[in-house]
């Protein structure tokens, strides 16, 4: 809940000055929490899988998303690369292993989740070997979508638990809240550009 609320704050807040920094390190230090937590449950006490996919996508989003803001337009290190390649190779092995999970029903919440993560990370890879020379000025439009899709799941995860009865449309909502907020902070930050460049 303070991650959500951090979140709040951040997405309201004004962006790229010494406090929005500050803030975006505690929302990622309760987000790293988050996913160390839902790592552990998964591992040890086989929690529910969909919550487990959203810890998995917001897991990598801000670790992608934090990259993209310290790096900037420069190129992606080996190490990113490496850290892009265990989560593909992890979350293919949950994808297998839920396939394989016949008392599971809701399946098509976690492939859509999975496959958000999976288009991330291809992303990214693609970017390193190919497509850095001709986007590495965008890196804000990458940072917007990959940190706004981490509160989007934080959203997911606490809307699927508290409103079960809902389901699967409280996991669903927060997702199409959110891409309409990624959409809308992506045409001010495009038309503030413009008009510095006027």
């Amino acid at each position: 809940t303070l991650a959500i609320l951090i979140g709040i704050g951040i997405l309201i807040g004004p962006k790229g000055n010494k406090l929005h920094i500050i803030w975006g390190r505690y929302y990622l230090i309760l987000l790293s929490i988050i996913v160390a937590t839902g790592l552990f449950g998964w591992i040890f006490f086989r929690s529910d899988p969909f919550l487990f996919s959203l810890v998995l996508l917001a897991g990598y989003n801000a670790y992608s998303g934090w990259r993209a803001a310290k790096l900037k337009e420069k190129r992606q290190t080996k190490y990113d690369v490496t850290t892009a390649i265990v989560a593909l190779t992890f979350t293919s092995l949950f994808v297998y292993t839920t396939l394989l999970n016949d008392s599971y029903t809701n399946t098509s919440l976690i492939y859509a989740t999975t496959s958000a993560l999976f288009l991330v990370v291809g992303y990214d890879l693609i970017k390193y070997f190919w497509l850095y020379p001709f986007i590495q000025k965008k890196w804000v439009y990458e940072h917007i979508y990959k940190v706004v899709s981490t509160f989007s799941a934080l959203l997911s995860a606490l809307a699927g638990n508290t409103l079960r009865e809902y389901q699967p449309m409280s996991q669903l909502a927060p997702s199409i809240i959110c891409l309409f907020i990624i959409g809308f902070m992506m045409w001010r930050h495009h038309s503030r550009f413009a008009k510095k460049c006027r």
